[in-house]
C-alpha cells in the first residue's frame, strides 16, 4: 500500500505541474504583446451606412477624415451604387471619396466585387435578379474590371480587396460561396494591375486554412462582442495570440495580415436605430473601445481598420453623447 500511495502522489505531483505550466504558458500568451512598431490605423467607411444613420454622408466623411486625422481607410465599391442600370455606370460618389483622399494624403483599401462590406453583403443592381448564372458571372467580372481600370490611376490606393468574406456562408443574403469563381477574380485582378490583392475571411467563425492563401494579404474580422437571440450577448476571452497562432497555422507572416474590420460600435441586430443607448452601451462604450484597439495590435497584424466611424459620430451630433468620438480622436492623435 505504501508503494501505491507514493505512486498516487507522483502522479499528482506530474499534474499539478502540468496543470501549473498549462496555466501559466496560457497567461503568458493572453497578456503576451505581439505589437510591432510599424503598426497602421485606420477606419472603414460606407456612404450608405452614414445614410442609414440619417447624417449627410459627405459631410461625416470630411469630418472623419479632418477630424480623427486618419491616414488610413477602407471603402468600398458597391455594385448597386455603381451601376444601378445595367451599363449605365454612376461614379461620382466613389469618385469623390478617394480624390478627397488624395488631397489629405490618407491610403486606401478599395473593396469591389459583388460581396462588399454592410447587410445585406452582396450588394446586387436590381437588374442582375432574374439573369441566368453565366450572365451574372460575366457581368460580375467585367464590372470588376471596370472599376479596377477606373481607379488604378489613383496612387494612393494601395490594396484591391477582392469581395468580401467571400467563402463565409453563414452571413449575408448572398449566393453560395464559390472558391473557383473567386479564383477568377483575383486572378483578373492582377492581369489589370500590380497592387496587392487582399483577401478577408471572419475571425472568428474561419479556419483561414484556404482563403489566407488566395491573395497578397489577408484581412480578418475581429468581433469581441456578439449576440444571439439563444445565449444572449457573447463576450469572446480570446487572448491576442488566438489570431496569431492562427496565422502562423497557416502560413501566414504577420507582415500580411491586417484586421480589416475591429468592432468598435454596438452589435445590433436589430439596427442601431432600433437599440436604446443603455442596450448599445453593452457592447460598445469609450472604455470598450479603447481595449479593443490594445487588443487588436497586441496580434501583431500589420493594420487595424475599426469599424463604426459614422456611429462615433451619429452618437455625437445626434445624441450629444461625444465619449466615443473623443475617444477615438485621442487613439488616432497618439
Amino acid at each position: 500500500m505504501g508503494k501505491i500511495k507514493k505512486k498516487i502522489i507522483e502522479y499528482l505531483i506530474v499534474l499539478l505541474i502540468l496543470f501549473v505550466t498549462i496555466i501559466g504558458a496560457g497567461t503568458i500568451l493572453y497578456f503576451y504583446d505581439f505589437g510591432r512598431s510599424d503598426f497602421k490605423l485606420g477606419v472603414n467607411f460606407s456612404k450608405s451606412y452614414a445614410e442609414y444613420l440619417g447624417l449627410d454622408w459627405r459631410k461625416t466623411y470630411l469630418t472623419i477624415l479632418d477630424d480623427l486625422k486618419i491616414k488610413n481607410i477602407r471603402l468600398a465599391a458597391p455594385w448597386n451604387e455603381l451601376e444601378k442600370e445595367k451599363e449605365v455606370w454612376t461614379f461620382s460618389d466613389l469618385d469623390w471619396q478617394v480624390k478627397e483622399a488624395v488631397k489629405r494624403n490618407v491610403d486606401v483599401v478599395l473593396t469591389l466585387g459583388r460581396r462588399t462590406p454592410h447587410w445585406p453583403e452582396c450588394h446586387d443592381p436590381s437588374w442582375l435578379k432574374n439573369l441566368p448564372d453565366d450572365l451574372v458571372v460575366k457581368r460580375q467580372l467585367s464590372m470588376i474590371q471596370t472599376v479596377i481600370e477606373r481607379y488604378k490611376k489613383y496612387e494612393n490606393i494601395k490594396i484591391w480587396q477582392v469581395e468580401n468574406e467571400p467563402l463565409l456562408n453563414v452571413f449575408g443574403v448572398c449566393p453560395k460561396s464559390d472558391l473557383e469563381l473567386l479564383r477568377k477574380e483575383v486572378a483578373l485582378v492582377k492581369t489589370l494591375d500590380d497592387r496587392p490583392i487582399m483577401i478577408t475571411d471572419s475571425g472568428e467563425l474561419s479556419l483561414w486554412i484556404v482563403s489566407a492563401n488566395l491573395g497578397d494579404l489577408f484581412g480578418s474580422t475581429m468581433y469581441r462582442v456578439t449576440y444571439n437571440k439563444w445565449l444572449g450577448y457573447f463576450y469572446y476571452h480570446l487572448p491576442p495570440a488566438f489570431y496569431t497562432l492562427k496565422a502562423a497555422m497557416v502560413g501566414l507572416p504577420l507582415e500580411n495580415a491586417i484586421v480589416s474590420e475591429l468592432q468598435a460600435e454596438p452589435w445590433a441586430p436589430n439596427g442601431l436605430l432600433n437599440t436604446t443607448l443603455e442596450e448599445q452601451r453593452k457592447s460598445m462604450d469609450a472604455g470598450r473601445l479603447m481595449n479593443h484597439v490594445d487588443y487588436a495590435k497586441r496580434t501583431g497584424f500589420s493594420s487595424v481598420y475599426l469599424w463604426g466611424a459614422e456611429w462615433w459620430l451619429w452618437l455625437k451630433d445626434v445624441k450629444q453623447d461625444d465619449s466615443l468620438w473623443l475617444t477615438a480622436r485621442q487613439i488616432f492623435h497618439e
